[in-house]
Order: C-alpha cells, then sequence, then structure tokens
C-alpha cells in the first residue's frame, strides 16, 4: 500500500504540489489527471525522491520512505518519452536497474529475457534504442521499470505522443500488465478512457 500524506513542493517561495494526501491500496491503479503545470509531474518525482518534498510524507506498506534516496524507495518510474540510455542497447537499458542492485549476470539476463517475453518484444534485445518506435520504446520503459521488482510503480503520461491506433493498443497491454502483476501503481494522464481503467481517479486542481 502507498500512503502520501499532505505532501508538498515548493520552489523558491512558490508551491507546485499544495498538501495533497491519498492512499493507493496494494495491487491498485490510481490515476491523477489535471490541467498541464499543475504539479502533476512534480508528485510523482517527490514520491520517488528525484525532488525532495518541502512537506509531508510517502509511505509504503507502513515504511516511512519519505528521507530515502531515490534508489532505495522501492519505487519504479517510466517518464513521458521514455528515456532510454542511446548508447546501450534495448537488453542493456532493462538490465540497468538489475546491475544497481549487483545481481549476477547469469540472473540478469534470465530477467531481461523473462521480461522482453512480457512485453512481446525478445527479438529486439540487441537492437539500438535509437532504432526504435514510439511504442516500442515505451514498452521498453516499462520493462526496465519493473526489471528490479518495484513495489510502486510511477507512470507519467506514457502514451502521450503515440497515433490513436498505437495508443490504444499501448494503453490496453499496460493495463493489463499492471493488474497481471498486481503492482501497487500510480498513472498520471489526460485521457479521461485511460484514467477510467484505473481503481481511482484523483484530478489536481488550481486553488
Amino acid at each position: 500500500m502507498l500512503n502520501v500524506s499532505n505532501l508538498s513542493v515548493a520552489f523558491d517561495n512558490t508551491v507546485i504540489v499544495d498538501n495533497i494526501s491519498f492512499t493507493v491500496p496494494t495491487g491498485e491503479t490510481l490515476a491523477v489527471t489535471g490541467p498541464s503545470g499543475i504539479g502533476k509531474t512534480t508528485l510523482l518525482h517527490a514520491i520517488c525522491g528525484i525532488i525532495r518534498a518541502t512537506h509531508g510524507t510517502v509511505h509504503i506498506d507502513n515504511v516511512d520512505i519519505t528521507s530515502l534516496p531515490t534508489h532505495k524507495r522501492g519505487i519504479g518510474l517510466v517518464s513521458q518519452t521514455g528515456d532510454l540510455f542511446p548508447n546501450m542497447t534495448v537488453s542493456q537499458n532493462i538490465e540497468f536497474g538489475l546491475r544497481i542492485k549487483h545481481q549476477t549476470k547469469a540472473d540478469r539476463t534470465a530477467r531481461v529475457q523473462e521480461l522482453l517475453e512480457m512485453i512481446s518484444l525478445s527479438s529486439l534485445a540487441h537492437r539500438n534504442v535509437m532504432q526504435l518506435s514510439g511504442g516500442e520504446v515505451r514498452r521498453i520503459a516499462l520493462a526496465r521499470a519493473l526489471a528490479p521488482e518495484p513495489r510502486v510503480l510511477l507512470l507519467d503520461e506514457p502514451f502521450s505522443g503515440l497515433d490513436e491506433s498505437t495508443h490504444e493498443l499501448l494503453s490496453k497491454e499496460v493495463f493489463q500488465l499492471l493488474s497481471d502483476l498486481s503492482i501497487t501503481s500510480i498513472i498520471v494522464t489526460h485521457e479521461i478512457n485511460d484514467a477510467h481503467r484505473c481503481d481511482e481517479v484523483i484530478t489536481l486542481k488550481n486553488n
């Protein structure tokens, strides 16, 4: 279970995220919606530790992780553009987090293969990521985030910029995968159809 309590983020005395509280039960998906510039991405970054919150707490399974560094929080993040490492192959991108955890080469190879099969891209294992389509980039970014088996997964506009047919196909695949894995997750989205696929929806608003 993820619990965010009274979370605020301010930069130079400007409040970006203002006193946000919510709970995501284990295995459920929360949609966060709201207009551009309202602080949705900042909220995700504060939850995973990329940005330090100025107030409030973040708990996973009743453990306070608010002060932990990003790599110790057990949270995976998929950004809007995927942010794959351009100098690495598909497999190398996916195994990046496993190297940080100092897993053996055999374990890394097995986990990468498992994930590539899960997202139906095994044939692309050794391809340079600069040769991927937009949908393939998002799938690989998702696999990379899932590789270290995070307790919580955050997805920031994971379908933005895709054509309508790719968006619809990838959305169905991602939500099915989240359900199959029973992973606690938050998805930031502007798309009402994607939000309706989630267990609960909250909307950030201007004060």
